[in-house]
């Protein structure tokens, strides 16, 4: 597949099932969306083309074999991005994700891995690939106001802070992660009776982590930073939860910040279905 300069490059992470998936396929089918590649990022290549297989293998579809929690796979992902297109990027749109219910620090190392550490250096990584005027979608959840609303307003504070740096956000992540290891979730001044606690914390820190993001980036290249809810929807991820909407309609939140004119999205934001979400608050996990 030879690239023009037109060409619009989309890489989406975690794209082999569930929301991902169904993000690539609404973009594939986007006639509107001339010349563009979209890149299904898969952790396990033979799943990642499986899922090409299934949506009838478009030209405007290519497998990138990427796993966000080694840097070894994040740099060969680049290379090929540089080899195979151009070196560029217009839109990344962070999916990839875990959850699990235990609560151990061994979890909770696993899923900050993915959720929190892999999303920040793969965005590091990438950030000389993404052009002027490039987005950066970070896939968070409603549970991260949820479990900052049921926190103490120090730890709101902390995280909601209009001059957290990444240093900072980094300490409080790594003292959230010793304090499950030690049970002291809630001297930290988190509620320790939250639901889906180490989860919940990883999206939380996502949303930090996207503000920052914005912050830094639209000087330097003008580049677009948002954080964003699909709702509760029936995937692998949820068990395919009997109350949860489908994964497409979970894409349709995401695509909303892809297609989006900037006039109308406040960079460094917090949105769902279109809306711009508060970062600390009860919302509903669903809609």
């Amino acid at each position: 597949m030879s690239l023009t300069s037109q060409q619009r490059i989309i890489l989406v992470t975690g794209a082999n099932k569930g929301i991902g998936f169904e993000v690539v396929k609404k973009l594939a089918k986007d006639s509107s969306l001339t010349n563009t590649v979209i890149l299904l990022g898969s952790r396990d290549l033979k799943r990642g083309q499986d899922a090409l297989t299934r949506l009838g293998c478009p030209n405007n579809v290519c497998v990138l074999h990427l796993d966000v929690t080694s840097l070894e796979s994040i740099l060969a992902a680049i290379d090929e991005i540089k080899c195979k297109h151009g070196g560029r990027l217009d839109v990344v749109i962070n999916n990839a994700a875990i959850g699990d219910l235990e609560f151990t620090i061994d979890t909770a190392r696993k899923m900050f891995s993915t959720n929190y550490y892999g999303m920040k250096t793969l965005n590091e990584h990438l950030l000389p690939l993404i052009r002027e005027n490039g987005r950066v979608i970070n896939v968070s959840s409603a549970c991260g106001p949820i479990v900052l609303y049921e926190a103490s307003k120090d730890l709101q504070d902390k995280y909601s802070s209009s001059t957290l740096n990444l240093e900072q956000l980094d300490c409080l992540v790594e003292d959230f992660i010793s304090a499950v290891g030690t049970n002291t979730v809630g001297e930290l001044g988190y509620n320790p009776k939250t639901l889906y606690l180490i989860y919940s914390v990883t999206k939380a820190a996502v949303i930090s982590l996207t503000r920052i993001e914005a912050r830094q980036w639209f000087d330097t290249k003008n580049i677009l930073a948002f954080s964003v809810c699909p709702g509760l929807c029936a995937t692998d991820m949820t068990n395919n939860a009997p109350d949860g909407s489908p994964a497409e309609v979970g894409a349709d939140s995401i695509l909303h910040l892809v297609n989006t004119d900037q006039s109308r999205l406040e960079n460094g934001c917090f949105y769902r279905a279109g809306q711009q979400l508060p970062q600390i608050g009860m919302l509903s996990r669903k809609n």
